[in-house]
């Protein structure tokens, strides 16, 4: 009976460490958002990044259409997958080549430590 207990106690705990293991922090909408947003040292014109600002606020809904969806992990990254190519389009029409390739840059920069709470986010850019 003591044996049997030992085992209930150590799968209970190993069980309780997967569900740990598996959990990720959840990244704040604002956060994000903020952090898309955080363009100063692009020197900017006001209109762009305005125009910016407004596609931003757009990418992070359909970024948390992704991330709070009931889809698996793999359909979560191949949608995120799509999505970056939709946003890379956009981005350059917006900002053009230039000035598209130091933002990304700068975003992958400024996202690591969101991307170390929902490493979905990673395949965005």
């Amino acid at each position: 009976m003591k044996n049997c207990m030992k085992s209930i106690v150590v799968i209970f705990v190993f069980l309780v460490g997967l569900q740990h293991v598996n959990a990720q922090e959840t990244v704040l909408k604002e956060v994000l958002l903020t952090t898309l947003n955080s363009v100063n040292e692009l020197d900017l014109s006001n209109l762009k990044t305005e125009d910016l600002m407004e596609y931003n606020t757009g990418l992070t809904d359909r970024i948390y259409e992704i991330l709070e969806s009931d889809k698996v992990e793999k359909e979560k990254v191949e949608a995120m997958k799509i999505l970056s190519n939709d946003t890379e389009r956009d981005l350059t029409d917006l900002l053009g080549k230039k000035m598209h390739k130091k933002y990304v840059k700068l975003m992958e920069d400024q996202l690591k430590p969101l991307i170390k709470k929902d490493k979905t986010l990673k395949h965005l850019f």
